[in-house]
């Protein structure tokens, strides 16, 4: 993940210089034939269904303390990028369920799924970020909004380190914080973690005891780690200027970039409340708010506010979920709409209504730079869902991939919108889907496969072109499976896609 961005609410990937390295169609010989004909593993072993040995680390790589950090795709800094995610696991009957956190590391030949960390407790909002400036990424997550409360405010942090991630930490921030944005939001140097907050009374899981149980918007300022891996006691808490319109709702996404290259994070964030037929609720509420960093911290910009809705081509509540990225490769972060396009119902049952919508950041603020740009050619209901940015074919521009999660009865489709001298476009396009040549395991015949781009683009073999992940709960006959799609010279390339289960990464689907 060299020149791109993570799905990136945490605002903390930086464009880099990517590897001159020409990412061709290559495998090892041993393994080229048993690629098409078996399936081979990242680690050139077969997949047969062995499960990985538990706990078994990469070799040690290198920190990176040049300025702007390391990347953010690397826990362990030996220049492959690692996937990580959480897993579901339940009993047949769903009666026990559990949630793991599962990374897996990246090797010459992609995601080894003999190396791994594991841990359990439910991690959600997983951010990749330096949290303690040592120069290697660490993994931060906390429990989900509707935990029980004794979960409530176990933010932890796993310390990446030579040879990948520590073991989670509980870092020491206040009770309740779900730690959902990482960034310099003060321009101090140090990294900080934001928390939307909860329980506004307008909010779908607030109420009439909202106003007395909710939080508010909180940052814990850096440096939250300690240079050995420990998390820093008694870090500074501060609260931002009201981010829940007068206690009515708190944000349902963030989304942290430096989109005018001043050395501070901003945010975009969006709102989900319901005011339609509520008397009680305050005017001026807004879909959509923007906070510049300032070394006070963020402080809203209602110009920038009115600019989003006009641009989200949503209707007037602004985007939903935005994603931060460079997509114009000119080092300047940029913000990356999901649009829900205002079409007919006849459009809609075709597949169309999505799109994504780029923003471009510039020194003298948000979309102020070169003009915005919608891309909508996208086939299925809600193309443009999570998109994010990489070089997928190497050429030193950056890419845009998104998901669309409707298409063909909810089986999903990727699409890759290539980048050029202009930014990405449609002109080019790839899409595949679950069916698509190639791609190894068997599809669920009855649809809902969900295949969809796991952000972020990682380049996990170290070959110069990003490469994607797609987690399928229902392929292989519900075993699930990991497919993992190598980026090449021409794009993504489904014929060398790479396959492994959970259980052979060491967390089975299916609980006994």
């Amino acid at each position: 993940m060299r020149l791109g961005a993570i799905e990136r609410r945490d605002g903390g990937v930086r464009p880099r210089d990517r590897r001159r390295t020409t990412c061709a169609a290559t495998v090892s010989a041993s393994c080229a034939l048993l690629l098409v004909l078996a399936g081979c593993d990242a680690s050139g072993t077969p997949s047969d269904g062995r499960a990985a040995s538990p706990g078994q680390r990469p070799p040690a790589g290198k920190a990176d303390t040049s300025e702007g950090g390391p990347d953010n795709g690397d826990f362990n800094g030996d220049g492959h990028d690692d996937y990580a995610t959480v897993v579901h696991s339940a009993t047949k009957d769903r009666k026990r369920s559990k949630d793991t956190l599962l990374v897996v590391y990246g090797s010459k030949k992609g995601l080894n799924r003999s190396w791994t960390t594991r841990a359990d407790g439910g991690f959600q909002q997983l951010l990749r970020t330096d949290l303690n400036g040592d120069g290697f990424t660490d993994l931060v997550g906390a429990r989900p909004r509707g935990a029980a409360e004794r979960d409530r405010g176990r933010a932890r942090a796993l310390f990446g380190g030579p040879r990948g991630l520590s073991r989670p930490r509980a870092l020491d921030v206040p009770a309740g914080f779900r730690p959902q944005a990482a960034g310099d939001f003060d321009g101090d140097g140090k990294t900080d973690l934001f928390d939307t907050g909860s329980g506004g009374r307008g909010d779908a899981d607030g109420g009439p005891s909202a106003r007395r149980s909710g939080t508010p918007a909180r940052i814990v300022h850096g440096p939250v780690g300690t240079a050995d891996g420990r998390p820093h006691e008694h870090a500074r808490t501060s609260v931002p200027p009201d981010m829940s319109q007068h206690g009515y709702a708190a944000p349902e996404s963030a989304a942290a970039g430096d989109f005018d290259a001043d050395g501070r994070t901003d945010l975009v964030l969006t709102y989900g409340y319901d005011a339609e037929q509520d008397d009680s609720a305050p005017a001026g509420l807004s879909r959509t708010a923007y906070y510049r960093g300032t070394a006070d911290g963020p402080a809203r910009d209602r110009g920038v506010e009115d600019m989003l809705r006009r641009q989200s081509a949503g209707g007037p509540d602004g985007p939903s979920a935005p994603a931060v990225g460079d997509a114009d490769g000119d080092g300047i972060d940029d913000l990356l709409m999901p649009l829900a396009l205002p079409v007919s119902y006849a459009e809609r049952k075709a597949g169309r209504g999505g799109g994504v919508g780029i923003l471009h950041g510039a020194r003298s603020g948000l979309g102020t730079g070169k003009r915005a740009v919608r891309i909508t050619e996208g086939r299925g209901a809600g193309f443009g869902a999570s998109p994010a940015v990489g070089d997928v074919n190497g050429d030193g521009h950056p890419d845009i991939v998104a998901n669309t999660p409707g298409f063909r009865r909810h089986d999903g489709l990727v699409t890759l919108l290539p980048g050029g001298p202009d930014g990405p476009s449609a002109r080019g396009a790839q899409e595949i889907d679950v069916r698509s040549k190639g791609l190894p395991g068997t599809p669920n015949p009855h649809h809902w496969n969900a295949f969809a781009v796991q952000p972020p683009l990682l380049d996990t073999d170290g070959d110069g072109c990003d490469d994607a992940v797609v987690f399928l709960p229902l392929h292989n006959g519900r075993e699930g499976a990991f497919l993992e799609i190598p980026g090449s010279e021409k794009g993504f390339a489904p014929s060398r896609a790479r396959q492994f289960t959970p259980a052979e990464a060491g967390v089975p689907l299916r609980l006994r």
